[in-house]
């Protein structure tokens, strides 16, 4: 449980305001930031956004009977909250230079408590351009095989500067392993989750231009994902188990250290071979072949690859319950990248290089179909966050789609000029997934594999249910 006693050692706090004696008995702080699911005797933190100040919502929260009210301090809300404390004598008020500093504050104390209580739980990071949720509901579910019920993970994609919090918050005396997954838009932003978190192992996904907007270039993204890793090494004195895949040209060039292991189907410290469903490659001598029929996708095979390893390294003397586990993965719907009968649909995230491997994935799944591409048909969307990028990177996109053959595509948009760059004669092109309301009724009916891809701002699922 995250403590009490913490509050006495956070900075942020400015006043206290409470009839009850906080310090003298211990409780448990169950801390929401979402004044619509609050439940009675939670704490409630009063985030402050560009757009809004959760301080509007205490009323609500006090008549939920809130153990702990917690607000960004003014003078005129610290005299505030003397005033309440004696109206609501069951509720503690605290006023904190900043709430987003508190919850980070009070997250990385208890992941501290946590750590020290049992020197054998670890801490595993995990960060990269694509993949992310992805890799960490491998890693649980590889991992909660080995420790059924001790195991936490990031639910959903709360990866951000308070998700990672949130998640911190869930660790309880019963886990063993923390699976955080960690997200940026900017620099410096993975940093500040690794201080919170203190990561003793993890994986980098790939090094791909999403956020290149903000980071303005590859050598960027590649060096603020790399601070996962200079992180691991530093917590765990090198020794920390990391894994990349070692066919990715950025990851490639991380420097070794003890834990670092890479793996590939063309370079690696770990060789892979992937072939109907089969991984094949070996742990030291220890031959590993992983069977799995619930995957399609190529890239989810390697993932499942490089999920495993990281496993095995962690638990070596569980090679084969590793393999085991690995080859009854199922992966859970996420609502992202998803089959919903014959259409693949991925309407949450784009950019080039997921685009690229999503792509050559459904390509390949026909293939072995034997399904043609001319049966089949592609909707391409914007790939936002790219900046003075764009242009160039839905130009090379559409090439790609070229390239593979593909003949049947739309690409709908405000960058929809940039792919016909690349794919000068698509078979239409939109500005608003309304305009292609009409043409995609008939799509529907005609052909036997769809694929949809685009950024989450065009709301291109919506398209399911048009009928």
């Amino acid at each position: 449980m995250v403590s009490s006693k913490l509050l006495t050692k956070l900075k942020s706090i400015k006043t206290i305001n409470s009839m009850i004696d906080h310090k003298k008995k211990e409780f448990e702080l169950k801390v929401n930031t979402d004044s619509r699911s609050f439940k009675a005797g939670e704490t409630f933190v009063a985030l402050v956004g560009e757009n809004f100040d959760a301080f509007n919502y205490i009323e609500g929260v006090l008549n939920l009977d809130a153990k702990v009210i917690v607000i960004t301090h003014t003078d005129e809300r610290a005299a505030l909250c003397e005033s309440l404390s004696v109206l609501y004598p069951k509720t503690i008020f605290i006023t904190v230079t900043d709430t987003l500093l508190f919850i980070q504050e009070l997250a990385t104390l208890h992941m501290e408590g946590w750590k020290k209580a049992d020197k054998e739980r670890i801490v595993i990071g995990v960060t990269g351009s694509n993949g992310k949720t992805t890799h960490k509901e491998m890693i649980y579910f590889l991992l909660n095989e080995l420790l059924p019920g001790k195991v936490l993970a990031t639910k959903g994609n709360l990866n951000n500067h308070i998700g990672v919090p949130l998640t911190i918050f869930r660790l309880n005396k019963k886990h063993k392993v923390a699976i955080i997954e960690m997200g940026m838009n900017h620099s410096g932003e993975i940093q500040v989750l690794c201080d919170i978190a203190k990561p003793q192992h993890g994986m980098i996904t790939n090094v791909g231009a999403a956020h290149i907007e903000f980071l303005k270039s590859m050598e960027n993204i590649f060096k603020e994902k790399g601070t996962l890793y200079d992180s691991v090494v530093k917590n765990s004195k090198g020794k920390g188990m990391f894994v990349v895949n070692g066919d990715d040209v950025y990851l490639s060039k991380l420097k070794k250290t003890p834990g670092l292991t890479t793996y590939g189907e063309k370079n690696g410290d770990v060789k892979v071979a992937i072939s109907n469903g089969e991984i094949v490659f070996n742990m030291g001598k220890t031959p590993v072949l992983i069977n799995n029929k619930n995957i399609f996708e190529h890239h989810n095979l390697k993932n499942l690859a490089g999920t495993a390893i990281l496993a095995m390294k962690l638990f070596p003397k569980k090679i084969k319950k590793v393999e085991e586990a690995a080859s009854s993965y199922q992966q859970p719907s996420m609502n992202r990248s998803q089959w919903e009968n014959n259409i693949f649909l991925d309407a949450y995230n784009a950019n080039p290089s997921s685009m690229r491997v999503s792509l050559d994935s459904f390509v390949t799944i026909m293939k072995n179909k034997n399904v043609s591409l001319d049966d089949c048909y592609f909707v391409l969307g914007d790939m936002n966050e790219l900046g003075d990028h764009a242009a160039p990177m839905h130009k090379e996109i559409a090439a790609h789609v070229k390239e593979l053959g593909i003949k049947n595509v739309t690409f709908i948009g405000r960058y929809r000029e940039f792919y016909k760059e690349g794919y000068p004669n698509p078979t239409s092109n939109y500005l608003t997934k309304e305009e292609f309301r009409d043409e995609w009724i008939q799509i529907k009916k005609k052909y036997k594999f769809i694929f949809i891809k685009a950024s989450r701002s065009l709301e291109l699922e919506t398209l399911m249910k048009v009928d």
